[in-house]
């Protein structure tokens, strides 16, 4: 692999390139730091250059390393807003929540911030299909709808190289290339007036039609890293992802015809719709190919000829063919081939209630997001473009200051502010600091415990990750920073789920900071305000768990949190008091003994060591003593 750089190493590199990249476009802007907003590394079109009839607002983004992904398909008719993390690193929750808020800003007109808010968009936001995206994107999107935002989703996992591994049943396919192909159709539907639903409903049909494999002549190399392995004499990788993930397997070069047969094959070999295949003969398809970023044009063409040859002889009818460096793996020499079942696509619009619409008209619509290479037919639509300053860059929109969160104040006028509501629930704000405390010393005195079990059956973090979240809780209360007597119940989660975000990290923080965000929210809900504080504990709980569930596939049994936290959940709605809770969620914890893993890195630690079979899942022993601890102080 190539190991020489322009840059040697990667510090800085991101927000330098965003400054490239913004230059390219006017009617872009880079947001950077302000009073309310901290540098997010996020790109957002200038409301002056949206469509006025839009009312729905498209927005993606991922690590950085697979540019243009996503700032140059920002842009009139694509994405109103990206935002990007470090190399091949997801962004944080709150760089996302910044970018769906500059997404939701409506298009310029003359009336005042209160107005400005009631015309807000709707948010759909773009997700790959890989653990840190889905939880750091999930945690954004529930902390944006308890902003008032209304907010959905559409994930996009295309690759079906690995749709036979064992242990991807649960995670799910790998998102690729595709993800920028779902950008272009719902970034122009949205343009077109769209509804939020209209959008999600419209992504999911493209997505479950769509398919994509990866190969790669050799890995790529991200400046300031020690080169890796390479891949030793004339093979390639079939199957690669977009982060130098090894592929599926290695197979001998020789030539573009055999490569190409055998990509074609996992493509036209993954299960479709139903029990069928997924491109029966004669569909119409359209062609999505993506250039890794280190393969040459004159390679790239001949390629391209060779996937339209074979195309035929299986009998698919290409309606379009895209090719271009749409999403890159920085220097990777590889290229992917994605498939959109068109046929399947216009069955489905037409047998799943709701509008019909021309997906090949949606790529066929213009677009001013500079990235995108493709055909486009319509010629009859204007595109408006704002005036820029010479930097190009912003600390905030409009007049750096927030838009009214509307949904936000009804809750606190409904819920409580200055501390009440804590009656209503059944404590007092003393015996909640005194949990709180109680259940955070017990984390630091397990913490020893908990690296132990998670040094044997995981990476050995999790002792020292639930004590900083910890920590950060006990150093709060002790500054004044949380003040439990002046907060209500849902201001008091939602507080303790900013503090997990921030200081816990890694998988098991992004959980509970969406268990914790929901929690919020749904205390603070207007179905729940009247029930019962017995029957309001247990829905709102049950509440943040199904919230929980749209970001995870873990469920009790997979041998991680869900084991202990569910039980917990579901005897209160039963009707137990406290203890009885909890101690079904420490049988919870204890069941994960000599459990087989389906998530996280303890998949890759067999059962046949005794040592595994011995220890409990950390993650749930770690909720068991929460829950003890909150119990023993209550």
């Amino acid at each position: 692999m190539s190991t020489k750089h322009i840059y040697p190493s990667t510090d800085g590199l991101v927000l330098k390139s965003l400054r490239g990249g913004v230059l390219l476009n006017p009617s872009l802007v880079l947001q950077v730091a302000s009073l309310s907003h901290p540098p997010s590394k996020t790109v957002y079109t200038k409301p002056s250059a949206r469509s006025p009839g839009a009312r729905v607002s498209v927005i993606a983004g991922g690590g950085s390393g697979h540019e243009p992904a996503h700032i140059g398909y920002t842009g009139r008719g694509m994405l109103a807003a990206s935002v990007c993390g470090d190399v091949f690193a997801s962004p944080s929750a709150k760089q996302i929540v910044s970018a769906i808020e500059f997404a939701a800003l409506p298009a310029e007109g003359p009336d005042t911030d209160v107005q400005r808010a009631a015309r807000r968009r709707d948010v759909l936001v773009v997700i790959n299909n890989y653990t840190g995206d889905r939880l750091n994107f999930g945690l954004a999107i529930e902390k944006a709808k308890a902003m008032g935002i209304r907010v959905d989703s559409v994930v996009v996992a295309d690759d079906v190289s690995l749709v036979r591994a064992a242990g991807v049943g649960l995670v799910g396919p790998r998102g690729l290339a595709g993800n920028i192909f779902v950008c272009k159709i719902l970034g122009a539907l949205a343009d077109e007036g769209g509804s939020l639903e209209d959008v999600k409903r419209v992504g999911d049909i493209v997505v479950g039609n769509l398919a994509s494999v990866g190969i790669g002549l050799e890995h790529c190399h991200v400046p300031g890293r020690e080169g890796g392995e390479g891949l030793e004499g004339s093979v390639y990788e079939i199957g690669l992802g977009l982060h130098n993930e090894p592929g599926v397997r290695k197979l001998p070069l020789n030539g573009a015809e055999e490569m190409v047969r055998n990509m074609l094959e996992l493509i036209m070999e993954s299960p479709g719709q139903g029990d069928g295949a997924r491109f029966p003969r004669e569909s119409e398809v359209v062609l999505f190919v993506n250039n890794l970023g280190g393969i040459s044009q004159l390679e790239m063409g001949a390629v391209l000829g060779e996937i339209v040859r074979q195309l035929g002889d299986a009998q698919l009818r290409p309606a379009r063919i895209y090719m271009s460096s749409y999403m890159t793996s920085l220097n990777a020499p590889g290229f992917s081939i994605s498939l959109l079942n068109l046929t399947s696509v216009k069955h489905m619009m037409s047998t799943i209630p709701g509008p019909t619409f021309d997906v090949v008209q949606l790529l066929d619509m213009p677009t001013d997001a500079y990235a995108w290479v493709g055909t486009s037919l319509a010629t009859n639509m204007v595109t408006q473009q704002g005036r820029r300053g010479e930097s190009g860059e912003s600390g905030d929109s409009f007049t750096g200051k927030r838009l009214p969160t509307g949904g936000t104040n009804k809750v606190h006028e409904d819920g409580g502010r200055g501390g009440s509501g804590w009656e209503e629930m059944g404590a007092t704000p003393t015996r909640v600091q005194k949990a709180i405390q109680m259940a955070c010393r017990a984390l630091l005195e397990a913490e020893r415990k908990l690296t132990e079990f998670d040094t044997i059956a995981g990476d050995g973090d999790c002792g020292e990750t639930f004590s900083a979240g910890a920590n950060g809780i006990l150093t709060a209360i002790d500054k004044g920073e949380i003040d439990i007597a002046n907060l209500a119940p849902m201001e008091l989660f939602a507080r303790i789920a900013d503090i997990l975000e921030d200081k816990m990290g890694g998988t098991i923080g992004a959980l509970l900071a969406i268990f914790f965000t929901s929690l919020s929210l749904s205390l603070g809900s207007p179905q729940n305000l009247e029930a019962s504080h017995e029957s309001r504990w247990g829905k709102s709980l049950s509440d943040a768990a199904t919230a929980l569930g749209r970001y995870t596939p873990a469920k009790e049994g997979d041998r991680t949190i869900m084991d202990a936290l569910v039980p917990f959940i579901r005897a209160l709605e039963r009707g137990s008091d406290m203890k009885g809770a909890v101690d079904d969620a420490k049988a919870g914890a204890e069941a994960t003994r000599g459990m087989r893993a389906k998530l996280g890195r303890a998949v890759y630690v067999g059962t046949e060591h005794k040592d595994v079979v011995s220890v409990p899942d950390p993650g749930a022993w770690g909720i068991m003593v929460v829950l003890q601890g909150i119990m023993e102080g209550l």
